[in-house]
């Protein structure tokens, strides 16, 4: 997701690491060479720098295996940082009053996904995630409305967590996810009213200003955990961006076990 904004500070990185690299083993062999330290002046150092540039256009593989190493150094930071945000944030991602629990709620494992309901990519993923909790059956999913990409996406999450109070929560969050195009209010009503909820109850429970807090908090946990798009899910202490198949779900859910 963020991978082609890291490219120019990489590839400033490698220039001037090698640079640096290219001035001091040259300098060092010749100073060895003649039993004296030496310096370089300007002249010499862009000598050098044109020397490992020629190198690289001749040898472009050396530099997608820096890129690599530099992607693969970058990640594991990246996890070291998930983790730790994870670990000091744990009783807002996994205990909180707000977000409605799905699978079995004494599960060993708690996956966490933050969702939005104009998202296409949570739409795909939902049957996947939802089949894993229950084939696991000793998964505990906490699901978050994170809507960022509309306001439609904010209406759909306040009525999801409005009817939570008539006990209809996962029967409105299934026929939201199976919804394409408009998420209107008029829309959310006539899906609501199908799903089997009485929608004047549900418009006044909308009003609930403790549903906006939840959804302003859910906003600032996102941000202090790293997350930026959605689906994101959080499994145990990983963050996983992005939609994962059911496989790929239970696979984390199992490391996670391993680990713990």
């Amino acid at each position: 997701m963020t991978v082609t904004k890291r490219f120019p500070l990489m590839l400033s990185s490698i220039v001037g690491v090698l640079s640096i690299a290219g001035t001091l083993i040259v300098g060092s062999s010749l100073a060895a060479a003649e039993g004296r330290q030496t310096s370089f002046d300007a002249t010499q150092k862009d000598a050098v720098v044109q020397i490992m540039r020629e190198y690289l256009l001749e040898n472009p593989e050396f530099m997608l295996e820096v890129f690599a190493k530099l992607e693969e150094n970058q990640a594991a930071r990246d996890r070291l940082a998930a983790e730790a945000a994870i670990s000091a944030n744990g009783d807002a991602l996994f205990s909180d009053d707000y977000s409605y629990v799905y699978g079995n709620p004494d599960g060993d494992i708690t996956v966490v996904e933050f969702f939005d309901y104009k998202c296409p990519y949570c739409k795909r993923a939902v049957a996947d995630i939802l089949a894993a909790a229950d084939e696991d059956g000793n998964i505990r999913l906490v699901l978050k409305e994170f809507p960022i990409l509309s306001d439609e996406s904010t209406l759909a999450a306040r009525a999801a967590l409005a009817a939570i109070s008539q006990n209809k929560y996962m029967e409105l969050h299934i026929a939201l996810m199976a919804t394409q195009g408009s998420l209107d209010e008029a829309r959310i009503m006539r899906i609501a009213e199908e799903a089997g909820l009485d929608v004047d109850r549900l418009r006044q429970d909308m009003k609930d200003p403790g549903i906006d807090a939840a959804i302003e908090r859910t906003h600032d946990l996102a941000r202090l955990v790293g997350i930026e798009g959605t689906p994101a899910f959080v499994i145990g202490n990983q963050l996983v961006p992005g939609a994962v198949s059911k496989e790929r779900l239970l696979e984390v859910v199992e490391e996670e076990r391993t680990a713990s």
